[in-house]
Formats: structure tokens, C-alpha cells, sequence
């Protein structure tokens, strides 16, 4: 099967060294499984180069807008508040006072989880489906590696009582199980290394039996730090037009992305590269 080709699909961005066979596949959430937060940045972003713009700095409107959209995607992942953080230390730098994260984040979690809950209130109706705010094959594949045994864990940077919600709205907990993990009150301490640390002493894992799959540097550089395969999703949350999002992609593999894929469309290219053809 032909792997990183000029038309493939999957991109294999280090290939020296052995993996698996794998026992357990550990995803982030959004982005990476759901899409009830699709383009959360689309928020986000604005909201912080409109602030920063009122701190009445020289900086023309792209230099911020690349600034901002930097630590927003290099932090991806990770608990929203540390991007919340990030933000108040460029205030700072500006020379204006620094704003509270935590109101910072109050207001911008009021604004995602009433598109999110529009989003969720479309599934429960039946105006949208849940594959409909899945990253396209995700089902599938989640499926499929649970009929091939293998363990499943969710690791991301939502808190955990929305990501424990959405995961069932979306349908996706039975092949998880309590295998769900978040930051409990958007705690900034919560880290993904932990996790992964804790499953493979928990599960008698080795790193190199785990693959680690999501769409931010975060997991990817979890993944490395155990030893397991980091495959990074470049997803396009917008268009939803299987083609990689260049941005995640350049963070993806800068925090150690071995794998680049777009979505799970073309799913035994995954599959080959895991050794899981079935």
C-alpha cells in the first residue's frame, strides 16, 4: 500500500522505528472524534486579537491575528485555561493590567457551549445525526478497533463533565467506557502525560503498545514522552473538506506527530500503518 506518495492521503512522517503491536488507542475528543465544538477557534481567536487590540499597542491586525492563533493551536489539547493564561500574559506584555483567566474563560465557555448546546439540541431532535458531528469515519474506526480487543481511552483538554455528556449524545460511549478523561473544573494542572502514565501502570502497558491519536501538540508530545505512536489529525473543523489543515499540521509534527492524516475517510491507510488491517 502505497504511504506518503504525492497523492496519498496519509502522510508518514518517521518511519524508523518499530511500533507496536498496539493494545490500547488513546484519542483526544474534539476535533479529533467530535464536532459539537467544530472551529471553537473561530471564537476564541477573534476574541482575544479584539483585546489585545484594545490594549492600544502599534501592532497591525495580522501580526496579532498570527500571534494569537500561534498559542491557541500550539496549545491545543490542553486545558482551555492555559490558553486563557497565555492571553493575559500578552496583555501584560503590552503594558495594560493583566486580565483574570478565569473570567476570561467564563465568558468565552459562554459563548461555545450555547453554539455546542445548539448543536447537541439538533442531534437530540433529529434535525442532524450523530455521525453528522463526528470527524468523518470516526464511528467506523472506533468500531472497528473494538472488535480487534483493543483498549480505548478519551484524553482531552474539556472538562470532564461536558466531554463525559457529548461522548454519550455522540454515541461513543459504550466503547469507552470509564476510559474518559478531563480536566475536572477546567483545572490547568490536568496533563495528558499523566494519564498515559497512569493507564499503562494501571493496564501493565508498555509506551510502544499505545497510540496516542488527536489533533493537537499535546497528545503528541504525551505520546512521545512514553514511548507511543503519536498520530496527528490535521483536521478541517470548517469545510470538513478532507484536506489538511496546514496550521495543526505544522504544530502537529513540531510536538512530535509521527502519522499526519486529515479524518479517518480512508481508513485502512490508518489501519496498515497500526498493523490492524481487518
Amino acid at each position: 500500500m502505497p504511504i506518503s506518495t504525492a497523492d496519498s492521503w496519509l502522510e508518514l512522517v518517521r518511519a524508523d522505528r518499530p511500533r507496536g503491536p498496539f493494545r490500547a488507542i488513546v484519542f483526544d475528543f474534539d476535533g479529533t472524534l467530535s464536532l459539537l465544538r467544530a472551529n471553537w477557534q473561530g471564537l476564541m481567536i477573534p476574541r482575544m486579537v479584539e483585546i489585545l487590540a484594545a490594549t492600544g499597542t502599534s501592532e497591525p491586525r495580522h501580526e496579532l491575528e498570527a500571534l494569537v492563533a500561534e498559542f491557541v493551536t500550539r496549545l491545543t489539547g490542553q486545558p482551555t485555561m492555559l490558553q486563557m493564561e497565555a492571553l493575559a500574559d500578552e496583555v501584560t506584555r503590552r503594558g495594560r493590567p493583566r486580565p483574570d483567566p478565569q473570567a476570561q474563560l467564563d465568558e468565552y465557555l459562554e459563548q461555545l457551549l450555547a453554539r455546542t448546546a445548539a448543536r447537541i439540541e439538533a442531534v437530540q431532535t433529529g434535525r442532524a445525526t450523530a455521525d453528522e458531528m463526528l470527524i468523518p469515519g470516526s464511528r467506523v474506526l472506533v468500531e472497528r478497533l473494538a472488535r480487534r480487543g483493543l483498549l480505548l481511552a478519551i484524553s482531552s483538554g474539556t472538562d470532564l463533565a461536558h466531554l463525559q455528556s457529548e461522548a454519550v449524545i455522540l454515541g461513543l460511549d459504550p466503547y469507552f467506557g470509564p476510559r474518559i478523561h478531563g480536566p475536572v473544573n477546567n483545572d490547568p494542572a490536568f496533563s495528558k502525560h499523566e494519564v498515559l502514565k497512569r493507564l499503562m501502570g494501571e493496564r501493565g502497558l508498555d509506551g510502544s503498545e499505545i497510540a496516542c491519536i488527536g489533533d493537537g501538540p499535546a497528545e503528541m508530545l504525551a505520546a512521545r514522552a512514553v514511548g507511543a505512536l503519536a498520530v496527528g489529525v490535521a483536521s478541517d473543523e470548517v469545510e470538513q473538506s478532507g484536506r489538511v489543515n496546514p496550521l495543526k499540521r505544522e504544530h502537529l509534527i513540531r510536538a512530535g506527530a509521527e502519522v499526519i492524516v486529515p479524518d479517518y475517510a480512508r481508513l485502512e491507510e490508518l489501519l496498515f500503518v497500526l498493523g490492524l488491517r481487518c
